[in-house]
């Protein structure tokens, strides 16, 4: 499935994700994804968090910036696991953690690595916003 759409402004936890309004209606089990985010002719690994709001949430591994209002275009590749309701801040900090050190070792186990492509269809710029991972709290 892909997802096309706005980053917008969001808040969070510190860390950088970006708010993903999407173009078009679309239907996403609540949950932690792995996904694929294209921006400016690369790939870049992430995590795609959909539950709490309407907007889908998107953290790219090892990127820092801040693009708000661009557009981004997310492929989800599989589910990574349910959201969770969590007892304390601690606790979903480590949950947290753990999601982003699973999807570092299969994107490893599985060659993905961050690269460019020739795809003149992936023109799309994508935003990471201040906001951080608050969809991983299932309130």
């Amino acid at each position: 499935m892909k997802i096309t759409g706005t980053v917008v402004k969001g808040e969070g936890l510190g860390y950088k994700t970006a708010n993903l309004k999407a173009d078009q209606p679309f239907k996403l089990a609540d949950g932690v994804y792995l996904a694929e985010v294209f921006w400016q002719s690369k790939k870049y690994q992430a995590l795609a968090i959909m539950g709490i709001r309407e907007d889908i949430e998107v953290f790219l591994l090892d990127f820092d910036g801040d693009l708000y209002g661009q557009i981004l275009e997310v492929e989800i590749i599989q589910t990574l696991r349910d959201l969770i309701k969590y007892k304390s801040r601690e606790e979903l900090l480590r949950q947290i953690e753990e999601d982003i050190e699973k999807a570092r070792e299969y994107f490893h186990q599985h060659g993905e690595t961050q690269k460019d492509t020739d795809d003149p269809l992936i023109t799309h710029g994508w935003s990471a916003d201040n906001h951080h991972l608050s969809l991983f709290i299932n309130h």
